[in-house]
């Protein structure tokens, strides 16, 4: 593919997750290897997103963001007789103090294949109020779920994240 022009390059339609860029230094006297996501991760308004594999019962997943940012946060997953949604706002700090914002978290309780068990205990707030609250929290800029697959086979949830600060 030597001398290929990009515009005639086949576009990319598969899960970008994990893929690398190449990039040269700045004296073009070496080149690097780079993940889309470090590259993107001090961007704001760009998705960041993954999956987790669920095996059958009880799951503890999580992702992590940096500290001292402001993200609109999701987990969905979608399965027949299964469907679990999350979605939240919030604004960290440090990552040894709570995070301010709201979430919400919903289950399809009559398919019963997919079950939202609990959902990140690190988000405090009241709408319309100041909170002084202060529990205890370690990495608080890693939010864990417990998802619990009833489906009888594995099963793929989806996450995902936007700084938007």
């Amino acid at each position: 593919m030597a001398n290929t022009k990009i515009s005639a390059l086949p576009t990319f339609t598969g899960n970008s997750t994990g893929v690398y860029l190449v990039m040269d230094s700045s004296g073009l006297t070496e080149t690097y290897k780079v993940t889309k996501e470090t590259f993107l991760a001090g961007s704001t308004g760009i998705p960041v997103t993954g999956s987790w594999t669920l095996s059958t019962g009880a799951n503890t997943v999580s992702f992590t963001v940096t500290a001292g940012q402001s993200y609109v946060m999701w987990v969905n997953g979608n399965i027949p007789n299964g469907i679990v949604n999350w979605n939240a706002t919030v604004t960290l700090s440090n990552s040894n103090v709570p995070v301010i914002g709201v979430q919400y978290g919903w289950y399809y309780l009559a398919g019963n294949a997919l079950v939202l068990t609990s959902i990140p205990s690190q988000i405090i707030g009241t709408a319309g109020s100041i909170s002084t609250s202060a529990p205890a929290v370690s990495n608080s800029n890693t939010f864990t779920f417990g998802i619990t697959n009833n489906s009888g086979v594995s099963q793929v949830v989806y996450y995902g994240y936007t700084k938007v600060s």
